[in-house]
C-alpha cells in the first residue's frame, strides 16, 4: 500500500484481511495508491481489485455480522443519535427499540464507536456492516439531505435555463417557514426537474413518498419512469416549494389543492398545473402537469391519419351546424384532437367559443370560457351564456347531464356546429349514453354528424425503427384479404435517442363513426348499436382495432403497443365476418316473419352442437345488439358451450320457458322488458328463481348494485374481452353446481 500524503489511512488493518481473503495479493495493495485523508477501501475498489460488495460480505463472515440494508434504514432514530458522533465514527444508525441501538459500520473492530454510541444513546449498540460510500450516502439523506440535492443537480441541465413566473417569485421572497438549508437547493431542483422534464417530453412530474424515499417521476408518452429518489426528509420542501410556485397555501396540508404557474424552459414559456393531495401516513403527493404549446397540433394533417380516416374526418367536419362527439377516457388526447379541429375551422370568419374545465391551452382567435361550479358557471349556464355571443362554432369541454346535452343539441340544431366530448369507451357507444341521459332518438339522428372514439398509442423511434420480417407478423395481426395500403410493419430495439424504450412521442388511434345516409334513420328508429355500425361500414367506419392495425401495417407503432391499450384482439371485419353478419341478419329476418325473431332453436345450430344433445350445457345470450350476440355466441360456442339468443326482454321470458337453460347473459338495455325487469320475473317464479344469470351494460351508474340485489349471479361491463367473459361464465356454473 503506498500513500501519496500522510497520515497513514484510518482503515489500514483492513489490508491484512483482504490479502487473507484472498480478494487481492501482497504485490497489488502494495501497489494500491491512497491520497491523503483517503480510504484504503475505496482505493482497493476504484483500483478495480475488487467491489465493495465482497469486501461487505468477506467482513461479514470474519467477524459473524448481518449485512446492513440501508435502504430498510429508519430516520427516526437519528432522533437519539447525534450526527456529530456518527459522523466521527463514519456510521449510520439502522434500527432503534427502547434498549438496542442498530448502525451500519465499515469498520466492526471500532471499540470507540461501540462506547460513544452506547454512551449517547443509552441503549445496547448492535454491528451491522456496508460500505463506506453506502454509509456516507445514508448519512446525508438523514441528516444533510440537501447534500444529496446538490449532487443531483450536477447530474440535471442548469437552473438558470429556467425561469419561474414574477408571481412564484413574489411568492418565494415572502416565504419564512422551512429550513433555509434544504429549501435553498431544493428551489434550485424543482427548477432543474421542470426544464428537465420539458426536455425529455413528459406531460407530468410525480413525486410521493414510498418506503422512506421520496419517488420522482416523469410520465413521458403515457408511461411513468424512474427519475430520482430524495431523502424523505427533503418531501415536505420539495411541496413547500411547489406550492409557492403555483400560489398554494403552504400551511395547509390536509386537504387537496390545485394551482397553476408558468416557467420558461429554453426561452420557450410552459404552463404548469400543479395539484397536492394528503396521502395517509406518507405526507402529501405532488403531480405537475406541463401543458406546452408545442404539443398542440396545429392542423388536422398533425394528426397523421390514413388518408381514408382524414378523408373521413373531413367530411364530418363539412357541416355548418350540427354535433361532432369525441369520446375516450380521460389521457386518450381528446382535447388535443379537439383543438387541431378548431384551428382548421379557424379561418378569421367564424366566431369560435369554448367552454372548458380547466382551459388547458390558450388558444388566440378563440375566446375561451373557465367552468367555476363553486360560483354556479356550470357547462349548462355557461354554454347557455355562449349562445348570446352569436357563436358560429361551440365546444363544450365535456357533456355530463341531461341539461347540457340539452343545450348543446338544441345549439346543434338551430344553426350552431357543436364540439364535445363523453367519456364512453367506443363510438358506437356515445349514442347508448345519450339515450340513457334521456336524448330522445330522433334528436340524435338530426343532430349528430359523427362520432370519433380515440386512444394513444406510443410511436415507433425513427431513428432506430427496422423492419419487421413477414414471417415474424403475429397471426391475428395480419392484413384481411384485399387490404390495398401498405404493409411494412417495423420494431425499435432502442437507441440513445429514444432512452433505450424503442418508443418517441405518441400518436392517435381513431375510431371514426360518420353518421350518413341509412345510419340516422336506425339511430331514429332506435335500432340495434349493431346494425347501425354496419350501416356505417361504407362511410368509412372503422374500429378502434382495425385503425391500430393500420397504424401497425404503415411502420408507426408496434402489435405489442397496439394491443398493451386497446387491450383483447377483436381483429379486422373480414370477409367472412361480413358474410356471417350478413347470414345471421338473414336468419333474423326469417324468423320476424315466422313470429319467433332473435330466437335461435335447437334445431338452427351447426351439426353436433344441439342443447343437451352432447351433454354440453346451454346458454341464452340475451342482447338486441346483433354485433353483441354474434360475439358472445362465437366466444361461448368456441368453449363447448350450446348457445341460444334473444333480441328483447319478453323474448328471454319466452326463450326461458321453451328451452332448458344453464345460465344466461343479460343485457340491460334492450326493448319491451329491460334486463333488471327481466331478473326481477326470474326471481319472482320458484322454477328460475335459482337460475344464473350474468347481467350485461355499458352503464356506469347503480345498475350493478340493482343486479345483484335482484339476484345476479354476476355482472360484465361492456365492452367484453372473450378471456373474461368465459372465466366468469365458467366461475358461476361452478358455484352454482357446488350450491
Amino acid at each position: 500500500m503506498t500513500t501519496t500524503g500522510s497520515p497513514t489511512p484510518p482503515d489500514a488493518w483492513l489490508g491484512p484481511y483482504l490479502v487473507r481473503a484472498g480478494l487481492l495479493d501482497e504485490r497489488q495493495l502494495d501497489a494500491t495508491p491512497v491520497a491523503t485523508g483517503g480510504r484504503l477501501w475505496d482505493a482497493v475498489v476504484g483500483a478495480g481489485h475488487t467491489s465493495s460488495a465482497d469486501i461487505v460480505a468477506m467482513l461479514a463472515a470474519h467477524f459473524k455480522l448481518p449485512i446492513a440494508d440501508l435502504d430498510a434504514a429508519d430516520a427516526r432514530s437519528t432522533a437519539v443519535v447525534p450526527e456529530s458522533v456518527v459522523r466521527k465514527h463514519h456510521v449510520v444508525p439502522v434500527a432503534i427499540d427502547e434498549k438496542v441501538v442498530t448502525v451500519a459500520t465499515s469498520d466492526p473492530r471500532d471499540i470507540r464507536a461501540e462506547q460513544d454510541l452506547e454512551f449517547v444513546s443509552g441503549r445496547q449498540l448492535k454491528f451491522q456492516l456496508s460500505s463506506p460510500e453506502a454509509i456516507a450516502e445514508k448519512l446525508d439523506e438523514f441528516y444533510r439531505p440537501e447534500n444529496k440535492i446538490n449532487r443531483l443537480l450536477q447530474g440535471l441541465a442548469p437552473a438558470e435555463s429556467v425561469e419561474a413566473s414574477a408571481e412564484a417569485a413574489a411568492a418565494a421572497a415572502k416565504d419564512e417557514a422551512g429550513d433555509p438549508a434544504l429549501d435553498a437547493p431544493m428551489s434550485k431542483l424543482v427548477d432543474a426537474l421542470i426544464g428537465d422534464s420539458v426536455r425529455a417530453g413528459a406531460s407530468d412530474i410525480h413525486a410521493e413518498l414510498e418506503s422512506h424515499e421520496i419517488i420522482v417521476r416523469y410520465r413521458v408518452d403515457g408511461v411513468l419512469r424512474e427519475v430520482m429518489r430524495l431523502p424523505a426528509a427533503a418531501g415536505p420542501s420539495l411541496v413547500r416549494r411547489v406550492k409557492i410556485v403555483a400560489g398554494l397555501d403552504v400551511t395547509n396540508s390536509m386537504t387537496p389543492q390545485d394551482g397553476r404557474s408558468s416557467a420558461k424552459v429554453d426561452g420557450k414559456t410552459v404552463d404548469l398545473r400543479v395539484a397536492t393531495a394528503p396521502v395517509a401516513r406518507r405526507g402529501e403527493k405532488l403531480v405537475i402537469r406541463i401543458l406546452s404549446k408545442d404539443n398542440l397540433k396545429t392542423s388536422i394533417p398533425d394528426l397523421l391519419l390514413p388518408d381514408e380516416e382524414e378523408s373521413a374526418l373531413m367530411r364530418m367536419l363539412g357541416h355548418r351546424e350540427g354535433m361532432l362527439l369525441v369520446t375516450g377516457p380521460t389521457g386518450s388526447g381528446k382535447t388535443t384532437t379537439l383543438y387541431a379541429i378548431l384551428n382548421h375551422l379557424k379561418t378569421g370568419k367564424v366566431n369560435i367559443v369554448t367552454v372548458e374545465d380547466p382551459v388547458e391551452y390558450d388558444v388566440d382567435g378563440i375566446s375561451q370560457m373557465q367552468v367555476n361550479e363553486e360560483q354556479g358557471f356550470t357547462f349548462a349556464t355557461a354554454l347557455r351564456s355562449v349562445l348570446r355571443q352569436d357563436p358560429d362554432i361551440v365546444l363544450v369541454g365535456e357533456v355530463r347531464d341531461l341539461e347540457t346535452a340539452t343545450t348543446a343539441i338544441q345549439a346543434g340544431l338551430t344553426g350552431h356546429f357543436v364540439f364535445s366530448t363523453l367519456h364512453t369507451n367506443d363510438a358506437p357507444s356515445a349514442i347508448t349514453r345519450l339515450r340513457d341521459m334521456g336524448v330522445d332518438s330522433f334528436k340524435i339522428a338530426s343532430v349528430v354528424k359523427g362520432i370519433v372514439a380515440q386512444r394513444l398509442v406510443r410511436r415507433l423511434c425513427q431513428v432506430c425503427a427496422e423492419p419487421v420480417p413477414e414471417a415474424e407478423i403475429p397471426e391475428d395481426a395480419r392484413p384481411p384479404k384485399g387490404y390495398a395500403g401498405p404493409v411494412t410493419p417495423k420494431r425499435s430495439p432502442g437507441c440513445r435517442a429514444c432512452a433505450g424504450s424503442g418508443y418517441k412521442g405518441r400518436i392517435a388511434v381513431m375510431e371514426l363513426f360518420p353518421i350518413e345516409g341509412e345510419v340516422g334513420r336506425l339511430i331514429e328508429r332506435s335500432a340495434p348499436l349493431g346494425d347501425i355500425v354496419q350501416a356505417s361500414r361504407p362511410h368509412g367506419m372503422r374500429t378502434l382495432w382495425e385503425s391500430g392495425l393500420v397504424r401497425y401495417w404503415g411502420g408507426l407503432t408496434s402489435f405489442d403497443e397496439i394491443h398493451r391499450v386497446l387491450g383483447e384482439s377483436s381483429g379486422w371485419n373480414t370477409d367472412l365476418d361480413a358474410a356471417e353478419a350478413a347470414a345471421t341478419d338473414q336468419r333474423e329476418k326469417v324468423a320476424v316473419k315466422e313470429g319467433k325473431k332473435g330466437r335461435t332453436t335447437p334445431s338452427e345450430h351447426p351439426a353436433g352442437t344441439a342443447a343437451g344433445a352432447d351433454g354440453t350445457q346451454t346458454v341464452l345470450v340475451a342482447d338486441d345488439d346483433a354485433a353483441m350476440r354474434r360475439l358472445l355466441r362465437t366466444v361461448l360456442e368456441r368453449e363447448g358451450f350450446t348457445v341460444l339468443e334473444a333480441v328483447d326482454g319478453l323474448e328471454t321470458l319466452e326463450a326461458v320457458e321453451r328451452h332448458d337453460l344453464d345460465l344466461i347473459v343479460l343485457d340491460h338495455d334492450m326493448p319491451n322488458l329491460t334486463g333488471l325487469g327481466v331478473l326481477e320475473e326470474l326471481r319472482a317464479h320458484v322454477s328460475t328463481a335459482d337460475l344464473p344469470v350474468i347481467m350485461l351494460t355499458a352503464r356506469t351508474d347503480d345498475t350493478e348494485l340493482h343486479a345483484l340485489e335482484l339476484g345476479a349471479h354476476d355482472f360484465l361491463t361492456k365492452p367484453v374481452t372473450p378471456r373474461s367473459l368465459v372465466a366468469r361464465v365458467k366461475a358461476v356454473l361452478k358455484r352454482t353446481r357446488m350450491d
